[in-house]
């Protein structure tokens, strides 16, 4: 199969899929019969996210193991509802992630994001091509029963 993220719908989906996770959604997989599978996880947005405050220069590390985050969650939050939602809050946030590596990102955040969602999208892939290869064998079924009939 060839890379998800070189495919038409590949760079729509990851885009979609930083800002979900950023947003507090899990980023998921269709599965041919229904139920969705998990990727990544906000938490895992979080631990790397806190992995990466404590790689900042001006930012001293945190000296507690809190396993939930509320710092790493609030600047989620904060760059989620945007500049005009939260004003210097969310400029402290940024200040805070630092510049963003890639260019076409607007925040740091969105590079972790893609840091932890890039790796899972041939899975993405190829569980969507299952999904779509599962409804079409199903609608042509449910045609030649309409044409036998």
């Amino acid at each position: 199969m060839t890379n998800f993220l070189e495919t038409p719908e590949g760079p729509d989906w990851l885009h979609d899929a930083i800002n979900s996770l950023i947003c507090g959604d899990n980023v998921t997989a269709p599965r041919a019969h229904g139920k969705t599978v998990a990727l990544v996880t906000p938490q895992s947005l979080y631990e790397a996210l806190a992995e990466h405050l404590g790689a900042q220069e001006h930012i001293a590390p945190l000296l507690t193991d809190n396993r939930e985050y509320p710092i790493e969650q609030m600047i989620c939050e904060v760059i989620a509802d945007g500049r005009r939602v939260h004003g210097k809050a969310y400029d402290l946030a940024l200040k805070a992630l630092g510049e963003p590596k890639c260019e076409h990102h607007p925040t740091a955040l969105h590079d972790v994001a893609e840091a932890l969602i890039r790796p899972h999208a041939n899975e993405y892939g190829r569980a969507r091509a299952e999904e779509i290869a599962h409804d079409l064998a199903a609608d042509q079924a449910e045609q030649q029963k309409a044409d036998a009939a």
